[in-house]
């Protein structure tokens, strides 16, 4: 079950967006896809017998999108506090650990494979909450789960809009410096448009920062056609 991981380059530059139109266009495909976000800060938490994410969370809209409900507590972990998903959790006196994390992704795996199996592969689509290198404890971030998810592909996400010149190169130096670079670079008008929107993927390429592999435009998420394409290419040739 091929694994996708969106990570930022912050927190609102179109995380949500991007997984849910990939999700969408998996699912058009035909090609079975499971959304998840394990952790989401600023959301009433779902215990107590209510099934499903709460409604309008990010959790919920992932859910929505892919071709399955999650036979799991979807989130893992809701969050209140609308600030850092570490700081959220330390105020309901929560832990997050990375591998309780990665466990409850293989567990909503689990849950489909014989369900889905002969359908050909079938992706999760699981998004990350806040920026690469937002905490989730004292000791591991963002890009440590993603570490514990692999073997998955990496996207990386960043809003097409002034300072993501910045943003992106700052943080693929970082994460270059940690020895795991994304996969692929997705740009999302997630804010409202400035003097660079729609220029900003042209500027990373000729300043040899980055080539976005999509550009997804205000209220058009056509580009993601692009990213699926290579992902089922990339499925397809590892079945062979």
């Amino acid at each position: 079950m091929p694994r996708v991981v969106i990570l930022g380059c912050g927190t609102n530059v179109g995380k949500t967006r991007v997984g849910v139109a990939l999700l969408r266009e998996l699912k058009a495909r035909s090609r079975p896809c499971l959304g998840l976000k394990p952790i989401e800060s600023g959301i009433p938490d779902c215990r107590g017998g209510q099934s499903g994410p709460p409604a309008g969370s990010d959790a919920a809209q992932l859910t929505a999108a892919g071709s399955f409900d999650p036979a799991i507590r979807h989130p893992l972990h809701a969050l209140p506090a609308p600030v850092s998903p570490h700081l959220a959790a330390r105020s309901v006196g929560v832990a997050l650990q990375v591998g309780e994390v990665a466990a409850w992704v293989s567990e909503a795996e689990a849950t489909l494979t014989m369900q889905v199996s002969s359908q050909g592969a079938n992706f999760t689509v699981i998004e990350t909450a806040g920026g690469v290198f937002t905490p989730l404890s004292p000791i591991s971030s963002n890009f440590d789960l993603a570490r514990a998810l692999e073997p998955a592909i990496w996207v990386l996400v960043a809003a097409d809009a002034l300072g993501v010149l910045h943003d992106v190169s700052a943080t693929l130096q970082a994460m270059t410096a940690r020895g795991r670079s994304p996969d692929h670079l997705v740009l999302s008008s997630a804010r409202e448009p400035d003097a660079s929107t729609g220029t900003n993927a042209l500027e990373l390429a000729t300043l040899g920062i980055a080539n976005p592999i999509a550009v997804l435009a205000r209220n058009d998420d056509r580009a993601i056609a692009a990213l699926v394409d290579r992902l089922l290419a990339g499925s397809d040739e590892q079945a062979r």
